[in-house]
């Protein structure tokens, strides 16, 4: 299956001229090779059941899912990083390859320098209407637009159409339903009508949808008014699919946040327009409540879709956290799971009460960021790229170039990455071509949750002017954690290495040329970086980065 990466992108040649820096200083130019990114799975632990979890490692939250014959396609949120909406295809529900991004050029998507990390790209809905033959993926541009769809004929060919912008559906999470009766609408979240009775009260509108001009008609209302029980304060309801099952309307959200107290709720009517009521079980999944320490756990349940599979049986995909510890902090944020669905009193239910989820490590992997002279599927950037700044070079070395723009300049660094994908890892690379003049050059890994919260490993200059390898982690009120080493051969390559022991503790090591690896004095926790420190919706970003940013 072709992987479909940048449409638009444009890289740096061999041997192209680099933009100036400081005057008439060019920008230094950092070559790196050997990039690995690897998890183990402990002796004797294998995955057997059908609906091992996760099903997608790694940040990939807000799952939506649809079948069409014999294929089902899959989209998560991306939020602040470019491409956006990564795009999945599977035969079995069970194996899932990377298409690539839905929205891969900048004309579809645009994510502008001070553009918060956790704003951009929420909840994309993926839904076919088999009156034109045309898949459509609707979602949120938060801070930078609102709610837009775009559409396809062959989500394998990775080609999506512009944006068509929604400015009648406001709030977020649009998703839509193509009824059997050639009728369509969209539901999404919005503030109710009138005053909010309490922080966090929201509602559920519909809209209808007239596909054959692609516009929204006539206007919204309300159908569920703060959540299952507004007496009892439910707060960000939010999430919304609308389901036609042999002729009963189900209304299935998100409710409680998505943090521990996240779960999954529905309603049921027999119009698409309401009036809904709560269905005799809610909620229908969730995993609040329960001991924090239990093994394996996995928590902030909810944001789930459903899919009914060629043979008749029902499936549910949601997000979830596997935290390191009982103190609630991870290090690959909202993750994909499934989980078979069963239907009681006429209704669908994912969990039963109590029922405890339990996250296993995913089967031994590998990775790297680009091979064959081309980036890999899994690699995106910080923001959309302002100017070519990398290059695959005829050797399969890349180049980076180091740009102005510091990490926390909440701009678009010289920065390639991939999302964690397990709490125990290891990452490297040989870095065999980068000489810093001053201070403010390095370039090497880089593991980044946020602007503010971000750790960077990497070849550098220290106040003395002599050559060192330098750890610097940084994280929310200021905090910064710093070591360094001395190179003996400032010419010399320098393998970087990362390791996450599972326990939430990096540690980091250095080889100049072929000499075995040193470790640095300094570890730090995996805390820093955080979805509960950071307070995002992310997990973290893994790469290499390069700067010359004072």
């Amino acid at each position: 299956m072709k992987a479909f990466f940048l449409k638009t992108a444009v890289v740096l040649l061999a041997g192209a001229a680099v933009a100036a820096c400081d005057g008439d200083r060019e920008a230094p130019v950092a070559v790196f090779s050997d990039f690995s990114y690897s998890v183990t799975l402990p002796d004797g632990d294998e995955v057997a059941s059908p609906d091992w979890a996760p099903l997608l490692p790694g940040c990939y939250p807000d799952p939506s899912v649809v079948r069409v014959g014999d294929d089902y396609y899959m989209v998560n949120s991306s939020f602040a990083f470019y491409p956006g909406v990564p795009l999945w295809h599977s035969t079995d529900l069970r194996n899932w390859e990377r298409l690539g991004y839905v929205l891969n050029r900048r004309e579809q998507l645009d994510l502008p320098d001070s553009l918060r990390i956790s704003g951009g790209i929420y909840a994309p809905d993926i839904s076919y209407n088999p009156h034109n033959g045309t898949f459509y993926m609707i979602t949120t541009l938060v801070d930078n637009g609102g709610n837009f769809y775009v559409t396809t004929t062959d989500p394998k060919k990775g080609e999506w159409s512009d944006p068509v912008w929604l400015p009648e559906v406001g709030g977020i999470d649009p998703s839509f339903l193509f009824d059997r009766d050639g009728k369509a609408y969209i539901v999404n979240n919005d503030a109710p009508d009138g005053e909010a009775l309490y922080e966090g009260h929201r509602a559920i509108h519909i809209h209808d949808f007239d596909w054959q001009t692609g516009k929204v008609t006539g206007e919204s209302q309300v159908i569920v008014n703060g959540g299952v029980n507004i007496d009892e304060k439910p707060v960000w309801i939010e999430g919304p699919h609308l389901y036609n099952v042999d002729g009963k309307y189900f209304l299935m959200c998100a409710e409680g946040g998505t943090g521990p107290d996240h779960r999954e709720v529905i309603f049921e009517s027999d119009s698409p327009k309401g009036p809904f009521r709560p269905c005799r079980i809610n909620p229908i999944l969730t995993q609040k409540d329960l001991d924090p320490s239990r093994p394996d756990a996995v928590t902030c349940a909810g944001h789930a879709d459903l899919v009914e599979d060629k043979n008749g049986k029902w499936w549910a995909v949601f997000l979830g956290v596997r935290p390191y510890g009982a103190d609630g902090h991870d290090i690959m944020g909202r993750e994909t799971f499934i989980h078979p669905v069963n239907w009681k009193k006429g209704q669908p239910v994912i969990t039963e009460p109590g029922e405890v989820l339990a996250g296993r490590r995913q089967k031994e992997f590998e990775s790297t960021l680009w091979a064959d002279g081309t980036l890999s599927p899994v690699a995106f950037f910080i923001r959309n790229p302002q100017s070519a700044f990398y290059g695959i070079n005829e050797d399969g070395s890349l180049s980076l170039v180091a740009s102005e723009v510091a990490l926390s300049d909440k701009k678009s660094p010289s920065a390639i990455g991939m999302w964690a994908t397990e709490s125990a890892f290891d990452v490297s690379v040989s870095l065999d071509e980068f000489t810093p003049e001053t201070s403010a050059d390095i370039a090497g890994l880089l593991l980044f949750q946020d602007d503010e919260c971000n750790i960077v490993f990497g070849k550098t200059k220290n106040s003395y002017g002599e050559t060192v390898v330098r750890v610097t982690g940084r994280s929310k009120g200021g905090v910064c954690k710093e070591s360094e080493a001395i190179l003996t051969d400032p010419a010399a390559s320098l393998r970087l290495k990362i390791k996450a022991d599972g326990k939430g503790v990096y540690s980091f090591a250095y080889a100049e040329g072929e000499a075995d690896f040193t470790p640095m004095e300094l570890e730090l926790p995996a805390s820093m970086l955080s979805t509960r420190t950071a307070g995002n919706f992310t997990g973290t970003m893994i790469g290499l980065y390069a700067s010359s940013a004072e």
